[in-house]
């Protein structure tokens, strides 16, 4: 059985960001935060399979469907602005985080004397190699890494002394604890990330190029409640490994501290262990926001479908640099990392309603009427908890 194309989706969303914002927050709050993920899952689930059906069903990316939408040059001038804003400025702070995370990896595991910038400036060269060069082998090499990673992360669920009580009340009861509504709009960014709404349409497009169009987004509905909730779970189990440590006294204010939630697994190897899959997992990522930035500016504006176009090069290239600009900034990497999140977050509700408008417009008889108002309700969350949190940065700086 055809699975389709979530398994992208996931391997994207389990970058850096995932590990350190969901380690951070277990460490800092506890359990309390889990419904956050619960709720970031589902909404993930739901927000992907409309772009998805915009792939199988309409037979379009994201970025072609939305350009076949705005009609008037108001409304292109307007939707195009918006989706390049929220697209481009989410994959560069992405891409800072992506490279700043690959960089903390490395030091984690041969702690150089090297100062830090000097290795994110380093990784950004290997980045902009992998994307000229094209080095697949290379990439899914080090997606095997971070799925090691991940899977270390799953059997620390089992053997850790997670308490499985406080787990499910943090999963089930909504909580805001003093300080956190920062980290719950990073969770949500890092599990519902922009570009990949974009990568999934185009993904399930040619995949299931030829198929029937309504049983292949059933096959894909399928893949997806596979995928997705394994990606939410292994959110889940680094968040519960962080909050282990919870209340101990322990505090993770570097990235290498982080490592230590391996040691029921992989005891005296989890510093290696956690630097090479966080090394790993930036590198991959710091590959694949570029190109997503690129996939969906050049559908939005029509430019040819192929790598070596100059303009969809010059695209990829500003993401690069500007995510390494940013992060040669000598920044703190930790909480670079979650701003990062943040303001993917921050972003997502512009994108979220422009899928959810595109779906209704566009399968309005394939799409049940409950489904929709699943979307409507996740698109409102999502901006509910971005308003309160421009509120609190706004009092917070005493304007």
């Amino acid at each position: 059985m055809k699975l389709g194309t979530s398994s992208l989706v996931v391997a994207a969303f389990v970058g850096p960001g995932t590990v350190l914002t969901c380690a951070s927050a277990g460490v800092r709050f506890g359990y309390d935060l889990g419904w956050v993920l619960l709720f970031a899952t589902a909404a993930a689930f739901v927000l992907q399979s409309l772009t998805a059906a915009t792939g199988i069903l309409a037979r379009k990316g994201l970025g072609e469907a939305l350009r076949e939408t705005a009609r008037t040059p108001v409304q292109r001038g307007v939707l195009f602005g918006l989706v390049v804003l929220g697209l481009w400025v989410g994959c560069a702070a992405f891409e800072m985080g992506n490279l700043i995370g690959a960089a903390s990896g490395l030091h984690a595991v041969f702690e150089p004397e090297l100062d830090l910038r000097w290795i994110v400036a380093g990784l950004g060269l290997v980045a902009g190699l992998l994307l000229l060069l094209e080095v697949q082998a290379l990439i899914r090499a080090l997606a095997g890494l971070v799925a090691l990673m991940s899977l270390l992360f799953l059997a620390t669920l089992v053997l850790a002394p997670v308490d499985w009580g406080a787990a499910l009340a943090g999963l089930v009861v909504p909580r805001l604890p003093e300080g956190s509504l920062l980290t719950v709009v990073a969770l949500i960014g890092t599990t519902i990330v922009t570009y990949n709404l974009f990568l999934h349409a185009s993904a399930a497009r040619r995949y299931w190029a030829g198929a029937p169009a309504h049983a292949a987004w059933r096959q894909e509905l399928r893949g997806m409640a596979l995928f997705i909730p394994l990606g939410g779970l292994i959110s889940f189990a680094i968040l519960a490994a962080g909050a282990t440590l919870a209340g101990t006294g322990a505090e993770a204010s570097r990235v290498a501290d982080f490592a230590v939630l391996l040691e029921p697994v992989a005891g005296p190897a989890a510093r290696y262990l956690f630097g090479a899959g966080l090394l790993a997992a930036g590198l991959t990522s710091a590959v694949t926001a570029p190109l997503a930035a690129a996939s969906g500016i050049r559908e939005l504006f029509g430019w040819p479908d192929r790598r070596d176009d100059p303009r969809a090069r010059l695209v990829w290239a500003s993401v690069l640099l500007t995510g390494l600009f940013f992060g040669l900034s000598g920044v703190s990497p930790l909480p670079a990392i979650i701003a990062a999140q943040a303001a993917n977050g921050l972003l997502l509700p512009f994108i979220a309603a422009f899928v959810l408008l595109l779906a209704a417009r566009r399968h309005p008889h394939a799409l049940p009427r409950w489904y929709v108002l699943a979307g409507v309700l996740v698109t409102l969350i999502c901006a509910a908890l971005g308003l309160r949190t421009l509120w609190w940065v706004w009092t917070n700086l005493g304007v």
